[in-house]
Formats: C-alpha cells, sequence, structure tokens
C-alpha cells in the first residue's frame, strides 16, 4: 500500500496539476478556437512548471539546501514555493491575450496567488501542498462547470475523488496530520473561487 500511495503523491504532485489542467482544457476541445498548438503547449506548460523546477530541487538537494526531494521540513520550502511563483508567472504571460485560454491563464494566476499565501502559511505552520492544489484544482472545475456543466461537471467530479485518493495517501505515508490536509485542501479551494467571484 505504500507503493501505491508514493506512486498516487506522485502523479499528483503540484507542479503537474498545470499540465493536466492544461490536458482538461485540451480534451473539452478548447484549443480549436485558439491559434495555439495544443502539442506545444502542452510541453510549454510541462517543461517550466514541472521539469525545470524539479532539476532545480534536485540542484538544491546537491548543494544541500534541503535534504529531500519531499520537502517534509518546513523550512526546506521557501526557496521552491519562490521558484513555483517564478515559473507560473512566466507561464502565465506565455497565454496572456489568448481570449480561448483565459480561464486557463486565471487557474495559473489564482495558483501564484496561492503560492504566496501558502509561502507565508508555511513560516508558522506546515500545511499541505498536495491538498493546497488538488483544493485549487478542484475549485477551477466548479468554476469551469458553472459556465458549462456539459463539459466539465464531470471533470469535477473525478477532481473530489481524486483529491479524497490525494489525502488517503499523503496520510498513508505520514506526511501530513488530517488538519494539514483539511486545511490545505480548503485555502486551496478557496482561493480561486474568491479571486473569481469578489476580485475578478
Amino acid at each position: 500500500m505504500d507503493k501505491l500511495a508514493k506512486f498516487i503523491s506522485v502523479i499528483t504532485h503540484p507542479a503537474l496539476l498545470p499540465t493536466w489542467m492544461l490536458l482538461v482544457f485540451i480534451n473539452s476541445g478548447i484549443f480549436k478556437i485558439s491559434f495555439l498548438r495544443a502539442d506545444i503547449s502542452l510541453a510549454i506548460v510541462f517543461v517550466t512548471t514541472f521539469v525545470i523546477p524539479i532539476l532545480i530541487l534536485f540542484v538544491l538537494k546537491k548543494l544541500k539546501l534541503i535534504k529531500s526531494l519531499t520537502m517534509e521540513r518546513r523550512e526546506e520550502r521557501f526557496i521552491p514555493i519562490f521558484i513555483m511563483v517564478l515559473f507560473l508567472y512566466s507561464t502565465s504571460r506565455f497565454f496572456t491575450g489568448v481570449i480561448a485560454l483565459a480561464l486557463y491563464n486565471f487557474y495559473l494566476i489564482a495558483n501564484l496567488v496561492l503560492c504566496v499565501l501558502v509561502f507565508w502559511i508555511n513560516m508558522y505552520w506546515k500545511i499541505s501542498f498536495h491538498s493546497c492544489g488538488w483544493g485549487a484544482f478542484t475549485a477551477m472545475l466548479f468554476i469551469m462547470s458553472t459556465i458549462a456543466s456539459n463539459i466539465y461537471l464531470s471533470y469535477f467530479l473525478a477532481s473530489i475523488l481524486i483529491s479524497g485518493l490525494v489525502g488517503w495517501a499523503r496520510l498513508k505515508l505520514k506526511s501530513h496530520s488530517e488538519s494539514q490536509l483539511y486545511v490545505g485542501f480548503t485555502v486551496g479551494f478557496l482561493i480561486p473561487i474568491l479571486i473569481y467571484y469578489f476580485i475578478g
């Protein structure tokens, strides 16, 4: 079961979520009204939000600035969060002005804001990055399902189930307490909702 929990934790890693979300947009057919190529856009997102940040983590580990890639210690998380903020911003700039992908760009910006908030929370208390990421992912699909339920409702329901599976995996690996998972998901879910409905 531990191997299954580790596998789930890897494929649902927060740094992979921008890629998974873009796949949702591609499968929904939204790229048909965009001047961007889906495969090139997917490659750009995958490299800038996952590959490069992970490579930087390897460098940080080599320099002994972090002890492990899982960053179990709260103090090890500040540099990786800052790195994600930079790459989320740079990736969002790529989609700026593409009307068909305005919601996807909003998702990236919401994640950027979430990273800043998590950076502050992490100064005082360890919060689950996985739960934060999946909270934001689920919130974004909720927003999208209110716009086109026939397309996105199934994705929204699936994200709820996956979020529960992620929570199980993190508890199984003893990476977080239940409170860290619940608070993480709640914070992650609220940020996109608040920005979209009350600020945006």
